[in-house]
């Protein structure tokens, strides 16, 4: 059974928060030269029945943003509408935000499996909506090719997979198998997808760019890597179609499920298949095109941020996929003009909500819980807040401020 703070909790929490907001991660919204995107796991949206305290709170972040991806809502719209007009009701009122929500994927409706939509909530007068709005899909053709073309591994796995079954079917192994497939086939739950573009001042041309919203298996290390490889790549190779993009950039916003056990190492092999891909998509493996800014240690906190609720992984990622001349997208070169005191300037973070629920009902920073404090403190919200921190980029409004140099 889920947890809940009390009202009393909830009290000193929101007076912890709003004497220091930036001390959390919370960003500054609002402001006239530059947006906020942020990425936000929420875990199991649907059902509002004893969770409006939960999402009030969650509405003051979402109020900071322009547009938030949301992963894990439920087929119940419920809670997802009730957090808009919350964070309305922060900012102007009713009509300020829209959402664009997919239709259910990970589970085949009539049969068992847990149904997740993808959403995007986008202030509409500052990130506009455009035509297009779909899923990321893999064609079938290239399913087909990838299961004959490694015909023996999938031969080996089903082999090993029914053998499993066998000794599960005689009481030799307690759990049951999972059939784990070796290559990749197509994704776990389908990315979505949505074009949007944000108005420039000055005279300057809109930027445009579609927006993926994407929520990666949670599974076995080679089952991540395989989702995450083929969207990286079908990110990157549909970029080359520049003529007939309806906007002629990707920003990736999602939980991708990357694990960072040995973070040095892990980051390693991410940047090294990042370099080896823009050798065969672009010819060039430095090629400033693709930027992922929370694989690194901020320039300023000097540490990689982690985004789940307990601190010890950095699930959720933004990713920016630049068109071909796009200098209004932060690549890497970005992260060195980061600086405190340039408030719209490109800049990033995290929304560290379990270190203000440490901090205000514990009097103690969230790292400095005993393994048994953080466990009785998650209970609290892990299941009805989240159990992922959400994330956020701050980009510079075009028009206004010129970009760094390349």
């Amino acid at each position: 059974m889920a947890g809940h703070f009390n009202k009393q909790e909830w009290q000193k929490i929101i007076g912890t928060l709003e004497a220091d907001p930036k001390r959390f991660g919370l960003p500054e919204g609002g402001r006239e030269k530059s947006l906020v995107f942020a990425s936000f796991n929420i875990r199991k949206l649907g059902s509002l029945r004893g969770r409006k305290a939960e999402l009030d709170f969650l509405a003051r972040f979402c109020a900071c943003c322009d547009l938030v991806a949301i992963q894990e809502i439920q087929d119940n719209l419920d809670a997802l509408r009730h957090l808009k007009e919350r964070t309305e009701a922060r900012v102007a009122g009713p009509g300020e935000y829209a959402i664009a929500v997919s239709d259910i994927t990970g589970k085949v409706p009539g049969k068992k499996g847990m149904a997740e939509r993808l959403a995007f909530l986008y202030r509409h007068r500052r990130v506009r909506r455009l035509d297009m709005a779909s899923d990321l899909t893999v064609d079938r053709t290239s399913v087909l090719d990838n299961l004959v073309k490694n015909e023996e591994a999938f031969d080996e796995a089903l082999r090993k997979f029914d053998r499993d079954m066998k000794r599960f079917a005689s009481g030799r192994r307690k759990t049951k198998p999972k059939f784990v497939p070796p290559h990749f086939v197509t994704f776990v739950r389908t990315p979505y997808v949505a074009a949007f573009e944000v108005p420039a001042a000055n005279d300057a041309l809109p930027l445009c760019f579609t927006a993926v919203n994407a929520h990666l298996v949670y599974g076995s290390m080679n089952e991540r890597r395989q989702e995450f490889e083929a969207l990286f790549d079908w990110l990157s190779n549909r970029l080359k179609a520049k003529e007939r993009l309806v906007a002629p950039n990707f920003i990736l916003l999602g939980d991708l499920n990357l694990k960072f056990d040995d973070p040095d190492k892990d980051r390693v092999k991410i940047n090294t298949f990042m370099r080896e891909s823009n050798e065969r998509t672009f010819g060039d493996p430095n090629v400033r095109r693709i930027y992922f800014p929370f694989l690194d240690p901020h320039p300023v906190e000097k540490k990689v941020f982690t985004t789940n609720a307990r601190a010890d992984q950095t699930f959720d990622q933004t990713g920016f996929f630049l068109g071909v001349g796009e200098n209004r997208l932060p690549n890497d070169v970005w992260k060195v003009e980061i600086k405190p005191d340039q408030p719209d300037g490109f800049n990033y973070g995290v929304f560290d909500f379990a270190d203000l629920f440490a901090r205000a009902i514990m009097d103690k920073a969230y790292h400095r819980l005993t393994k048994e404090q953080k466990k009785t403190l998650g209970k609290k919200f892990e299941h009805s807040v989240s159990d992922h921190l959400p994330i956020w980029v701050r980009l510079p409004r075009p028009g206004f401020a010129p970009a760094p140099a390349p």
